[in-house]
Parts: C-alpha cells; structure tokens; sequence
C-alpha cells in the first residue's frame, strides 16, 4: 500500500541522483494506525555504515482535532492543521523496500528506514496522522562510496497524488470487491486478504479456511474499505504477516453504508447479503483476482467448507451471533467480542463452537451474554463461564502472554462448547482495542473444525 506522490512508468523522468522522497510507515493497532517509522528513498543503494541515529530530524503530524480513532466519519484524520512534532529515531538501517524489518537489520537497498519506539500497548488510541517529514541532517554514502551531502531541505510525503503510506500487514488485502445478486439488484462491497500461498503458483489447487470479521458501526456510513481495515485491527490482524505464518487463511471483511444491526434487535438485509457472500465464496467459483496481476489473474479460490469462521466486534459481534445462529450449520467456530443478542434469537448457539469474551465495565454486551447462558445450556450446550476475571495488562506485550495463554487455556480445555471470558475493568470501546489481541483466542478459534 505504498503510494508514492513521485511520477512514474513510462514516460516519467529519469531519477535525479540523491533523496528521492519520504514515505510514512505505518502499522495498524488496536489504538488505530499509528505511524511507526519514515522510510527515506534514494535513486541507488545507501551504505549503512553512513548512517547514525542523528542523520535525519523527522516529524509527524498530530491526527485533526476531534479525531477518534475507529470513527472515521467524525473528523478526517488527515485534515488537519496541527504542527508536525519532532520524533526521536531509535533504530535506523537500510531495506529494500519502504518498510520496517522486525530484526532492525540492513539489508542492500536504496531505502533508509529511520524507525521510532513505540509502546507495547497496542490499545493506546493513535494521535497520528499519515503525514511525516524529515531533513536529512548528516551526510549519507551510497554503496559505491559517492556523497549525499546534509541538507537543508525539508521533505514532506504529501502529494498532488496523495500521500506516501506504507501499511503493514495491508500488502495481501484487495480492496473494493463488490459482491452482487442479479436475482434481488443488491450489493455488497468487501475487502479481501489472499494468502500467500495462493498467490503462488499452483495455490488454486489449495483449499484455505475462510474468517468473516465483521467490523463495527463507526466504520460504516462516510468509511472506505481502508478504514475497516486499519481504524481498528478487528480485520487487518488476521492478515498480518506472523497470524498467517502460525494459521494461513483467507480474510473478508465488508463495509457497509449503514449499521446492519442496532440495539433494538433489527438489522438491515447487509445482514444476509454478507451470508450470500460467504455462500458464494463456499461454492468455489470466486475467480476475481485481480486481472492485471500476473499471480492472481484466472485462479479460483477454494474455500474448506470444515472452516468456516465468524468474528466481529460490538456490532460487527451482534452481526456475527446473528449468522451463526440463522446459519448453524455453516461456521466452525465464531469469537464474539463484545457484542449481544435477544436470548431467544440465538438458541440454537447451543450447539456451536463459541468464545465470548467481554469486560467487567461494559453494560451491555455482559449482562446479555449472562442471560443467553442459562439458554445455552437448557437447550443442551456446555457452557464455561469462570467466576474469576481475566487481567488486560497481560495483553500487552504481545510477546509474551504465557500467563495469560495459561489461564484462556484452562478454560477452553474444559471441553465446553461456550466459553464466556470476561476482563476485569475493561469498557465497551477498549474491547476492541484489546481483546484481539489475545493470541490464545484467536489459535483457539482457527483449530475448530466441523464434523
């Protein structure tokens, strides 16, 4: 997803030796995307031994006032007037491409990625914009030993084109399929993520599991395909590149032009136009790749009928109980974060691989999943509902969740179908900043199969 404000292609100007332009480096969190690093582009290779953490001031600019990370229809993030503010460089090296290296390591290429620290609690709501500059402050040597001189020109990545962002974890995904029905003139418009192996040759003779991760309502209405996919990382994680080395799947995710399910139980017909979608990616005739890309161009994905599964938050979790209860016979498993149903509608959840999981601070996705319990298990399930609360400071890090992993663990090996987990302290919109990130939950969710 890196689009650069510098023409290019045929016809376009040869490169003028020296900085060629900034890219903004960017990764989705829970907190929303948050720029991690500013990759700086040369004509030809840099020699790494050149640069120092001081070679370069960078900066980026605060996110619009009013800003609210997973309400992309409130304010634009990137319209805005604030100051860039200074950021401190804490690793820096060479790459071949605008992007981080997790080793921090050089590597030949013509890229230099200055990169920031960062706080491991991925829930902290983002203040950042796309828009990052920078001035090259020392000098920088290239391989063959010619000079780049310090300058006192400042670079910005904005452009008459749009800015230069580079995404982590949004390089699988296709943007703006459209899913249609001749037979009801509807619609629906979805993202979707190829693994890799599918975009390798033969990978159409695979069949993949296939994730539904439905986002919330702040991504619907005025939001674009990019932002259910890096307002909050409900979708975009499943697609992220250590998610995919541990369990390779095919993701979708829709955007909808209007909440599909409220609080008074009623939903929209995107509700069972997403079904159709799941459906017609089941039946094994999905050939959209697109066309002008060599390794997607006439393969047909196939999806393991055994591994279909569910996942959403708030009303992306509401939409997602939903399906699987209308449609008990199609999902392996559905992880529900913080969403609710009207007991009666999701009885027959009763025989479905379930986790919930909640916060102690959030009245209403909670205290409905408690009345669905007794429901559940009149109507023949095992549920696992522990009195103890779970702690989220042993979310974060990320890495290590031994702890935490030990505990979800408990839980699930008790063998009930239901499993209802609930963070103490944890509120409604601080769910979705956290909860998906618990990596027990999510193995737990793509080793379900159906018989």
């Amino acid at each position: 997803m890196a689009a650069s404000s510098r023409p290019e292609g045929p016809g376009s100007a040869p490169k003028k030796p020296g900085l060629q332009g900034i890219t903004a480096v960017c990764e989705v969190t829970g907190g929303g995307e948050k720029v991690y690093a500013v990759a700086v582009e040369y004509d030809v290779n840099i020699n790494p031994a050149s640069l120092s953490l001081d070679s370069y001031s960078v900066a980026v600019t605060p996110a619009a006032t009013g800003y609210s990370p997973g309400m992309p229809e409130a304010v634009d993030k990137n319209d805005t007037a604030q100051p860039p503010q200074p950021r401190a460089v804490q690793a820096i090296y060479t790459n071949d491409a605008p992007a981080r290296r997790m080793d921090r390591a050089s590597v030949p290429g013509r890229f230099v990625v200055a990169e920031f620290a960062h706080d491991p609690d991925l829930s902290i709501p983002t203040t950042d914009s796309e828009k990052v500059s920078l001035t090259q402050l020392r000098d920088v040597r290239t391989t063959d030993g010619k000079v780049y001189a310090a300058s006192a020109t400042n670079y910005s990545n904005v452009g008459q084109r749009g800015d230069s962002v580079s995404i982590r974890g949004l390089e699988g995904w296709e943007q703006n399929h459209w899913w249609w029905d001749d037979s009801r003139a509807t619609w629906l418009e979805y993202s979707i993520y190829l693994p890799k192996s599918f975009l390798a040759k033969g990978g159409d003779e695979k069949s993949y599991p296939l994730v539904l991760a439905v986002t919330h309502s702040g991504t619907s209405y005025n939001g674009t395909c990019k932002e259910t996919l890096t307002e909050t990382c409900i979708a975009s994680i499943w697609g992220m590149p250590e998610v995919q080395e541990a369990h390779e799947c095919v993701v979708i995710t829709p955007r909808y032009e209007r909440t599909t399910m409220n609080d008074y139980w009623e939903h929209t017909y995107d509700v069972e136009n997403t079904y159709r979608l799941i459906q017609s990616l089941m039946s094994n005739t999905w050939n959209y790749g697109n066309p002008n890309l060599d390794d997607r161009r006439d393969k047909v994905l196939k999806i393991d009928p055994k591994r279909v599964y569910c996942t959403g938050w708030s009303m992306g979790a509401m939409t997602s109980l939903w399906l699987m209860a209308k449609h008990p016979d199609t999902f392996a498993g559905g992880l529900i974060i913080a969403g609710q149903q009207r007991p009666a509608d999701v009885a027959t959840l009763a025989g479905q691989n379930v986790l919930i999981i909640t916060g102690t601070a959030d009245g209403k996705a909670t205290p409905w999943n408690e009345k669905c319990v007794p429901v559940w298990r009149k109507a023949g399930a095992k549920v696992t509902r522990p009195e103890e609360t779970l702690d989220p400071a042993l979310i974060f890090p990320v890495d290590d969740q031994k702890v935490l992993t030990g505990q979800v663990n408990r839980y699930l090996d008790e063998g009930g179908n239901i499993t209802f987990l609930t963070f103490e302290g944890v509120d409604h919109m601080a769910s979705a900043r956290k909860f998906f990130y618990v990596k027990a939950a999510r193995d737990w969710l793509l080793r379900q199969v159906k018989a």
